[in-house]
C-alpha cells in the first residue's frame, strides 16, 4: 500500500511543473487563471447539461448526453490537476486521470458515431413544418367527414376527434371518435371491403345507436357479416345490392328501405354511405349512418293523402304545433268565406261560434293530447257570420321524439245536412201548423219526467185543453180562420209558460201542458198551478184577430198533479187531465177542473172568486170603511180608508180573500185606483159639510206603486177630487219599497211635491227600511200590530216598538200604533212616546156616514 502511494504521491523523484516556468509569477498566475477558469467553464456544461434533462424529460438519447456529461467533468478535473502539478508533480496520478479522460472520451465518441444515423432520421425544422402542414391537409380531411356526417344528421353536432400521427394518439383518437359517435341519434358505422367479386363488407365499426334501430347489439353486427342482407325486405334487397355494387364508382348513396327488427317487425331506415377508397385498392371502407324514419314516413304517407285530398270537397287546415294555420286548401275558403290570405298565420279560433264551452275544447284538445286525433261535430261561424255546422276531424303528426309538428283538420260542411235532420225531426216530433210538439214528443218529455232517476222530487202538471166551439168556428168562417185560431192560441201558450214547462198540440183543438211547479210540496205546487192555469186560461180568453174581425172563444182545462216518484205511464196522466177536461166541459165550458177532487174544490173556489171579483169591480160592489185614528187625549184627528166587498149573495168577503186573489190576477191596479178615487170623492164630501180632519189614509199595494204612471194616476185623481192634496196620505208596505230603491225615492219625491203625505205601513215586519230610511221623504210610520198586541208582555216586542219611536223623533217624523185593543197598550205607548194611536180600543172599521156623524167634528168643536 505504502509503495502504491509513494507511485501516486511521490514527494521528492519528480520536479513539479513550476520549475518550468522559473517560477515568475505573471507567467504562473496566467496559466493557474486559465486552467482554472476552463475547469470551471468544463463544470458548468454537465450542470447546465442536467438542468435540461430534468427539465426535458421526453428529450432522445440521455444516455449520450450523461456520457459527454461526463467527459467533460473529466476534462474539467484535469485543467484542476494541472494547477496542482505546478506545485506537486504527481505524475502517475496525472497519467491515470488523463487515461480515465482518455477513456471516457472515446466510450463518447464510439457511442456518438454510433448514435449519428439515428440522430439524422430527427426531422430537420423544414421537414417538421412539412409534416405539420401533411398533419394540417389530414386534419382538413378529417373536418369533410365531419361535414359529411354532419349532414347526415342535423343534431350529429360533435366533432369526430382528428388521428394523430403516432399510433397512441391514433388509438386516443379513435376512442373519442367512437365516443361522440354513439352519443349521435344517427347509427354510425364503418366497413371494409372484405370480397370484391360479390362486395362483401365486414363491419368494423357499429355505433351504440344500431341497437334500438335494429334490436341487434354492435357485436352481433360484427359477428355476423349476412345479417343485413338477411334482414333487409325482399322488395327492396335487389335494388340495394345493384347499388351497392356501383358504390366505388357513385362515391356515396342516399338508400330507404325496410329493416326487420329483431322483433319481426318493418322499420324505415334512411341509410347514407360514402366510399373511402384506400391508395393500394386492398382496404377500400366505407362509412355510413342509418336513421329510423319509419314515423316520418308515416307522416309522409299521411300528409300525401293529405296532398291528394286537398283539392277535394272537404275543407283542409294545416298548422304547426302552435296551431299557427300554414295553408288551407280552396274547399277551406269555399266553406269558411276566407281566402288563404286572410287566414295563413292566425289560429283557427278566427272560426269559433262562440257556441262551445271551454269544457268543449278542454276535451277536444285531450283527446288530440291522448290519442293524437279528433273526431267530431262542430259549430264555427263563416266570415259573413252565418253559423254552419261541420264534421270534422284533427289529425296531430308528430316527429320521431313524438314531438307534435303539426296539425291536419279536415271537416265537411253539414249545414244541410243538419237543417234536413232538423226537418225530419220537425215533421216526426213537431205538429206543422202551430210548430209546438207534437203528442210523441210529449210523451216522451213526460216519460223522461216519471223515469229521471237522479232528479230530487217534484210536482209536475198536465193541463189538458179543449177550445170550445171550435167547429162551429171552422163551419162558420172555414178551416183558414180556424188554422189561423190554433196558431194563435199555440202563440199565447208559447209565451205563457216557462222555460222548462212544454206545450203541444195534441190533434184537432186539443193542447197539453207539461208544467212543472219547481215545489216538492203539493199544496204549494197546488196553489202555483191554480194560478198559472188561471192566468193562462185568462190569456185565451181574450180576444183573437180572425178575418179582419175580433172573435172570442172559451178554453175547457183538466188538470192532473202528479210527482215525478210516481209510477205510472204518461197514457194514464194524459187520461187522467183528459177526464178533468171533459168535467170542464160538463160543467158549462171555459173553466179548470181537477182530475182529483180534493183539490178541484180549491180550483172551483178561486177560479168563482176571480169571476166574482171581476164581476164586482164592473158593479161596484165594494165600498170603503174608515177606522179612526186618535190623539194622546182621545180625539180623532184622522182615519185610514179600508175596502169592504158586499157580495150580493155572500154578503160581507174578507179583504184576507179577495186581496191575495187580486194581487196574483192583477186586478190588484184596477182596484187600488177605485179606492183612491172613492177615498177622494169622500174626502171632497166631507169637506163641504165642513167636517175638519188632519188626513185620510189610503193603502197602495206594491203592484201599483210600481206602474210607470202611478203619480201622474194619483195626480189625476186628485185635480178631478178637487180636494186639498194634504189631506191625503199614502200607506205604502214596507217590502214593496226595495225593489228599485232610486225609482222609489223618485216617485215618493214627486208625490211629496204634489203636497200628500207618505206613510210606512206595517213598519217592522219588513227586512232592509232601516236601509234606506233616511232616504224616504216620509211624514210616518205605523208600527205593526204584531209588536202592539203583546207589547206589555213581550220583553223583546217593548224594545223594538221603543226603538221605533226614539228612531222616528230623532228622523222628524210622525210615529202611529196600529191594533191597539187595551188601555195598557195605551199607557205603554204614551209612555214611551207615542202620540197616535188606531185600533179596536178606539174603534172598529166604519161606514162613511157613521164616521162623519160620530167622529168628525167641526172646526170650532171636537168629537
Amino acid at each position: 500500500m505504502q509503495s502504491l502511494l509513494d507511485f501516486l504521491l511521490p514527494t521528492n523523484s519528480f520536479m513539479p511543473h513550476g520549475y518550468c516556468f522559473l517560477w515568475q509569477p505573471g507567467l504562473l498566475w496566467l496559466l493557474v487563471a486559465s486552467h482554472l477558469l476552463t475547469a470551471l467553464a468544463y463544470f458548468s456544461i454537465p450542470l447546465a447539461i442536467a438542468y435540461f434533462l430534468e427539465k426535458r424529460s421526453d428529450i432522445v438519447f440521455k444516455g449520450l448526453f450523461r456520457l459527454f456529461s461526463g467527459f467533460i467533468l473529466c476534462c474539467g478535473i484535469t485543467h484542476v490537476f494541472a494547477v496542482i502539478m505546478i506545485w506537486q508533480p504527481y505524475y502517475a496520478l496525472e497519467g491515470i486521470l488523463l487515461a480515465v479522460t482518455a477513456a471516457v472520451s472515446l466510450w463518447t465518441a464510439v457511442v456518438l458515431w454510433t448514435l449519428i444515423p439515428k440522430a439524422l432520421l430527427i426531422p430537420s425544422p423544414a421537414i417538421l413544418l412539412k409534416a405539420n402542414q401533411q398533419l394540417q391537409d389530414e386534419i382538413f380531411v378529417h373536418q369533410q367527414t365531419k361535414a359529411q356526417l354532419t349532414r347526415i344528421n342535423a343534431d350529429l353536432d360533435r366533432t369526430i376527434t382528428l388521428l394523430q400521427a403516432s399510433n397512441q394518439a391514433y388509438q386516443e383518437s379513435e376512442q373519442r371518435f367512437k365516443a361522440v359517435v354513439n352519443l349521435s341519434p344517427a347509427a354510425i358505422y364503418t366497413s371494409v371491403l372484405t370480397d370484391k367479386l360479390r362486395y362483401l363488407y365486414r363491419n368494423t365499426f357499429v355505433s351504440d345507436a344500431f341497437l334500438p334501430i335494429t334490436g341487434f347489439t354492435p357485436q352481433e353486427w360484427h359477428d355476423n357479416r349476412y345479417l343485413w342482407v338477411d334482414r333487409v325486405h325482399p322488395e327492396d334487397l335487389a335494388g340495394l345490392l345493384d347499388k351497392v355494387q356501383r358504390l366505388p364508382e357513385l362515391e356515396h348513396l342516399d338508400m330507404q328501405y325496410r329493416f326487420r327488427h329483431k322483433d319481426g317487425t318493418y322499420r324505415w331506415v334512411y341509410d347514407k354511405v360514402n366510399f373511402l377508397p384506400s391508395l393500394d385498392g386492398l382496404h377500400d371502407e366505407v362509412i355510413g349512418a342509418w336513421m329510423d324514419i319509419t314515423e316520418a314516413k308515416k307522416n309522409e304517407e299521411e300528409m300525401r293523402l293529405a296532398a291528394i285530398t286537398f283539392n277535394s270537397l272537404q275543407g283542409i287546415m294545416i298548422t304547426d304545433a302552435q296551431t299557427h294555420i300554414l295553408r288551407v286548401n280552396p274547399a277551406f275558403s269555399k266553406i269558411t268565406g276566407y281566402t288563404a290570405e286572410e287566414v295563413v298565420g292566425k289560429k283557427p279560433t278566427i272560426l269559433r261560434s262562440g257556441l262551445h264551452n271551454d269544457a268543449f275544447y278542454d276535451d277536444l284538445w285531450q283527446r288530440l293530447d291522448n290519442e293524437g286525433r279528433f273526431e267530431g261535430e262542430v259549430i264555427d261561424r263563416r266570415k259573413d257570420g252565418a253559423l254552419f255546422t261541420k264534421w270534422q276531424s284533427i289529425t296531430a303528426l308528430k316527429n320521431s321524439d313524438g314531438a307534435v309538428t303539426n296539425y291536419v283538420s279536415m271537416f265537411t260542411d253539414i249545414s244541410e245536412k243538419k237543417k234536413f235532420e232538423e226537418h225530419i225531426k220537425q215533421l216526426a216530433f213537431y205538429d206543422p201548423l202551430t210548430n209546438l210538439p207534437n203528442r210523441r214528443l210529449l210523451e216522451d218529455k213526460i216519460e223522461q219526467v216519471l223515469t229521471d232517476l237522479q232528479a230530487e222530487e217534484c210536482f209536475f202538471a198536465i193541463l189538458f185543453l179543449d177550445l170550445d166551439h171550435f167547429k162551429w168556428l171552422n163551419d162558420s168562417l172555414g178551416h183558414h180562420a180556424g188554422d189561423e185560431l190554433l196558431k194563435q192560441v199555440a202563440g199565447r201558450l208559447r209565451s205563457g209558460i216557462n222555460e222548462q214547462d212544454t206545450a203541444a198540440r195534441f190533434g184537432g183543438d186539443e193542447f197539453v201542458i207539461l208544467l212543472n211547479t219547481a215545489s216538492s210540496l203539493q199544496h204549494e205546487a197546488t196553489d202555483i198551478i191554480i194560478s198559472r192555469a188561471t192566468q193562462i186560461l185568462y190569456d185565451l180568453n181574450q180576444p183573437y184577430h180572425l178575418s179582419n174581425s175580433g172573435h172570442y172563444f172559451s178554453t175547457s182545462i183538466g188538470i192532473t198533479l202528479f210527482s215525478n216518484k210516481l209510477v205510472c205511464l204518461p197514457e194514464e196522466l194524459l187520461q187522467q187531465a183528459d177526464t178533468a177536461m171533459y168535467r170542464s166541459k160538463a160543467k158549462g165550458r171555459n173553466t179548470i177542473s181537477f182530475f182529483d177532487y180534493s183539490m178541484q174544490e180549491a180550483a172551483d173556489r178561486h177560479l168563482q172568486l176571480e169571476s166574482n171579483l171581476r164581476l164586482a169591480l164592473q158593479e161596484q160592489q165594494f165600498t170603503l170603511y174608515y177606522q179612526p185614528q186618535v190623539d194622546a187625549n182621545g180625539e180623532m184627528v184622522s182615519a185610514e180608508a179600508l175596502i169592504r166587498w158586499l157580495h150580493p149573495l155572500q154578503g160581507l168577503i174578507a179583504p184576507s180573500e179577495f186581496i191575495p186573489l187580486a194581487e196574483d190576477t192583477g186586478l190588484i191596479v184596477q182596484l187600488g185606483q177605485w179606492v183612491l178615487s172613492e177615498a177622494c170623492q169622500n174626502i171632497k164630501r166631507w169637506s163641504e159639510q165642513g167636517l175638519i180632519f188632519r188626513h185620510i189614509a189610503v193603502n197602495v199595494s206594491s203592484k201599483q206603486f210600481q206602474q210607470s204612471d202611478f203619480v201622474e194616476q194619483v195626480a189625476a185623481i186628485v185635480n178631478n177630487s178637487q180636494i186639498d192634496p194634504r189631506q191625503l196620505m199614502l200607506e205604502l208596505t214596507e217590502s214593496g219599497l226595495i225593489d228599485n230603491i232610486l225609482q222609489t225615492v223618485e216617485k215618493m219625491r214627486r208625490l211629496k211635491k204634489l203636497g200628500l203625505s207618505i206613510s210606512i205601513d206595517d213598519f217592522g215586519t219588513g227586512y232592509s227600511s232601516l236601509a234606506y230610511l233616511t232616504a224616504f221623504p216620509l211624514s210616518q210610520l205605523k208600527i205593526d200590530r204584531s209588536f202592539v198586541n203583546d207589547v206589555t208582555d213581550n220583553r223583546s216586542n217593548e224594545i223594538v216598538v221603543e226603538t221605533i219611536i226614539h228612531m222616528a223623533d230623532n228622523l222628524g217624523l210622525e210615529v202611529i200604533a196600529e191594533g191597539v185593543e187595551t188601555q195598557e197598550q195605551v199607557d205603554f205607548l204614551l209612555q214611551k212616546g207615542c202620540k197616535l194611536f188606531q185600533g179596536y180600543y178606539f174603534s172598529r172599521p166604519v161606514p162613511a156616514q157613521e164616521l162623519a156623524a160620530k167622529w168628525l167634528r167641526k172646526p170650532n168643536g171636537l168629537v
